[in-house]
């Protein structure tokens, strides 16, 4: 059974597996994502893949933040790790790690993982949803996913938040469903200090019934239900997959679903969409790493 070495590009942590190719996690774990540069950046990947060297992995499969060309392994942009863009980082890695490297965008890595064994199989069209620091997105069309044609098709993070305004990044989408905004939109309801709390403190008082904190979620929610009914003009998809860690809320997927099918009642018939399924993603934290592998056993190879 042939062994590989999964690896999620974080802008905090960089997460790894050992998979088999019955996508059974053998290790797993996280490290620190560095700052210093590109060659700090190497280094630890590098020193990942030795660290594993019993386990005679097969490939390399990462997901990470940017606009990438996954075919070739190039970062046009690369997220908060600014010292990647421009970078092929295939070609850097080829001289120090003797094995096949495969890369995928983060959010289009969790949609592969949702096509090939979680909440997105045997849906024609459909739609993931991140929800993280920002938003990170990813569309199926026809069974597969759809990458655009410079690679950037889902960054839905830069959406705008206002039409009535020129573009400017104060008013994108990632602001508004950041889950940071809703932890400060908290914050700032019970008088807390700002970047005291966090979402693991919100969901616990929310379900406690705490009204601020409901509150805190409900406003959350209405954002996400008009941007992804917007969506729906464009898309008209079957499913709407909501990742990142807070999915795994039911209240979140509760009042997300109250929420758009109420803001959307007053005008049924009058409107083209028709709502999507909304469902929670499977795979939580390990998504990014199982699409990855995906990527490269089912796309590269």
């Amino acid at each position: 059974m042939a062994n590989y070495l999964t690896v999620d590009v974080g802008g905090t942590n960089i997460k790894y597996a050992i998979m088999n190719d019955k996508v059974e996690i053998l290790e797993k774990g996280e490290i620190p994502t560095p700052y210093e540069g590109l060659e700090v950046f190497i280094d630890t990947i590098v020193d990942l893949y030795n660290q594993f060297a019993e386990y005679n992995v097969e490939a390399l499969a990462m997901s990470a933040p940017g606009k990438i060309d996954s075919a070739n392994g190039y970062f046009y942009t690369s997220g908060a790790l600014k010292y990647i863009s421009g970078v092929n980082l295939r070609d850097r890695l080829a001289d120090r790690i003797p094995v096949p490297f495969a890369v995928e965008n983060d959010a289009k890595a969790a949609a592969l993982a949702e096509l090939w064994m979680g909440s997105m199989q045997g849906i024609t069209n459909g739609s993931v949803v991140v929800l993280g620091t920002g938003i990170g997105g990813a569309i199926i069309i026809n069974g597969k996913l759809y990458r655009g044609s410079t690679f950037a098709a889902g960054e839905y993070s830069c959406i705008s938040s206002r039409l009535d305004l020129p573009y400017d990044r104060e008013h994108n989408w990632a602001n508004l469903n950041g889950v940071g905004h809703m932890v400060e939109a908290y914050e700032e309801m019970i008088g807390a200090e700002k970047g005291s709390l966090n979402g693991r403190i919100l969901f616990t008082k929310a379900n406690e019934g705490e009204p601020e904190a409901l509150k805190a979620i409900e406003d959350y929610c209405v954002y996400l239900a008009t941007a992804i009914t917007s969506l729906q003009t464009i898309l008209d998809v079957e499913r709407v997959s909501i990742g990142g860690g807070i999915s795994r809320q039911p209240i979140l997927l509760d009042t997300l679903r109250r929420v758009i099918t109420e803001m959307s009642a007053p005008f049924e018939g009058r409107v083209p969409y028709t709502l999507p399924d909304i469902q929670p993603c499977s795979f939580g934290n390990d998504a990014n790493m199982i699409g990855a592998l995906y990527h490269y056993l089912y796309e590269l190879k």
